[in-house]
């Protein structure tokens, strides 16, 4: 059984991955700010012994220098997200995704860690042709402040190689979407989810039973399905899109 710090918990993200932590029988210990007043995600965990929340930051040294002490792993997901906060706020974001993610890796040597791992983002890669395919050694051309700040941090883990007592990985994700007890509508599956949905609710509600579709220059009226839920239309789009990368 592992005992695993995540950074930033109870986030998009942090929330599934305790979940799925909880799941296979691991501890989670939960660090987070709760920046978008996010609490009621992590209510569903607080009865689980083998979950434990703190409200800190991570570069409270004294904290997390305890923390690291007790546990096996750390995931490291917090900081400011996206492009639009960072651009909003840009020494706020230099403070947190630069001087503050890397003065917390400093504190994880010499910890007994097993492994950290480092939530990176495929934004680092910048715009590619739609015929290429972006691998690991694929040369990144990061365009946004807070693409630029990830990439950063990605080369001041990969410089500390040989370096450190622990094993370090780095996972670019792609854009995330699907449940989570913090839901974020900001992002590109999710705001299209949600549209569905809406227009779905909206004319149910005004007492509009169809829809109009148009085959050639012929309308055609149809009438409404019942109203699926959020939760199976995100399944029907991750079919999708597992069908368009040959899942």
């Amino acid at each position: 059984m592992k005992k695993i710090l995540i950074i930033g918990g109870a986030g998009y993200i942090g929330t599934v991955v305790t979940e799925h932590f909880l799941s296979l029988g691991h501890q989670v210990i939960c660090i987070d700010k709760f920046l978008y007043q996010n609490n009621f995600s992590i209510h569903s965990f607080l009865g689980n012994k083998n979950f434990r929340f703190i409200y800190g930051d991570m570069n409270d040294d004294k904290l997390t220098s305890k923390l690291l002490n007790e546990v096996s792993d750390v995931v490291i997901l917090a900081g400011l997200v996206g492009d639009p906060i960072t651009k909003k706020y840009p020494e706020i974001a230099h403070k947190i995704n630069d001087l503050g993610l890397k003065k917390f890796i400093d504190n994880c040597n010499n910890k007994g860690l097993d492994r950290v791992v480092f939530v990176s983002t495929c934004s680092n890669y910048g715009l590619i042709k739609e015929d290429v395919v972006a691998d690991e050694n694929f040369i990144l051309n990061p365009l946004s402040l807070y693409a630029k700040s990830k990439v950063e941090i990605e080369n001041y883990i990969i410089n500390l190689k040989d370096t450190v007592d622990y094993d370090s990985t780095i996972l670019r994700f792609a854009t995330a979407f699907g449940l989570s007890a913090r839901m974020r509508f900001d992002l590109t599956v999710s705001d299209f989810v949600k549209n569905i949905y809406q227009v779905y609710s909206n004319n149910i509600v005004k007492g509009e039973p169809c829809l109009e579709a148009r085959v050639e220059t012929n309308p055609i009226k149809m009438p409404y399905p019942p109203a699926p839920s959020i939760g199976s239309i995100f399944e029907n789009q991750k079919e999708v899109l597992g069908r368009s990368f040959g899942e």
